[in-house]
């Protein structure tokens, strides 16, 4: 089990972690914040996590190229339904949104982000997590769901940490030992949307498509209407109410 260091306030887990890693600290371990004041999303985006859900990061250093690290929120998004769907009543709805999100029947449950960071001794290795263990968000532009609304009984963020710190262990030795192909097929397996048209939001334009799953390097594979697949390495994808 990886070290757990709590705090009961930080502007970041995730820029705590990579401070440690540039500071020499390789872990592998976890920093958790009971309250966070600028948490960080992907694309820039803050993520805003109210006390009482899990906000941590996991840090370490990991033997692997620098584009292999997109592969990482995938790990992640496995380590997390591994610990959370086998508390849920109803697991089914558990799925994992390309690229780094995990929902409850449309809604968001919990939000990952992969960083590095070139170190002397290897690539440096940061996964912010939030889950939403207590509490959905509210007032946001999309829907939200809590662990404990969803469990017969309610769950504390520290077990729910100490579960997926066993689950990220796994999940990173299988993906470290097999690659990353065997990830992809169960990642597929989870994935959300697969029987639904998608709206890609990619500059220069939108693109309407249907997944197919995952390229090597995690880019998502879509098929358009007119029977053509594309690889989307960044994005937003949504799916428009039919």
């Amino acid at each position: 089990m990886a070290l757990i260091d709590v705090f009961d306030s930080l502007p970041s887990t995730q820029t705590e972690a990579l401070n440690r890693l540039r500071a020499a600290d390789c872990g592998p371990r976890w920093v958790r914040a009971k309250w966070q004041t600028a948490g960080q999303g992907r694309m820039g985006r803050q993520w805003e996590g109210p006390s009482g859900n899990l906000m941590a990061s996991w840090y370490g250093v990991l033997p692997v190229e620098m584009r292999r690290v997109t592969q990482l929120s995938f790990v992640a998004a496995l380590a997390v339904t591994d610990a959370i769907r086998p508390l849920l009543r109803a697991p089914d709805p558990l799925k994992i949104k390309w690229p780094n999100d995990v929902l409850y029947e449309g809604r968001k449950l919990c939000g990952i982000l992969a960083q590095s960071e070139t170190l002397e001794t290897g690539l440096g290795i940061v996964i912010g997590i939030g889950i939403n263990v207590t509490e959905a968000p509210q007032g946001l532009s999309y829907g939200t769901a809590a662990v404990n609304d969803l469990t017969a009984q309610p769950q504390t963020v520290e077990g729910v940490l100490e579960a997926l710190d066993a689950a990220m262990t796994r999940r990173l030795d299988d993906w470290l030992t097999h690659g990353f192909e065997v990830t992809a097929a169960q990642w597929w397996d989870q994935a959300y949307g697969r029987d639904r048209l998608c709206l890609i939001e990619q500059h220069p334009q939108a693109r309407t498509g249907t997944i197919l799953g995952l390229d090597e390097y995690g880019a998502l594979r879509v098929r358009d209407p007119d029977g053509m697949i594309h690889v989307i390495a960044s994005g937003s994808v949504s799916y428009p109410e039919a």
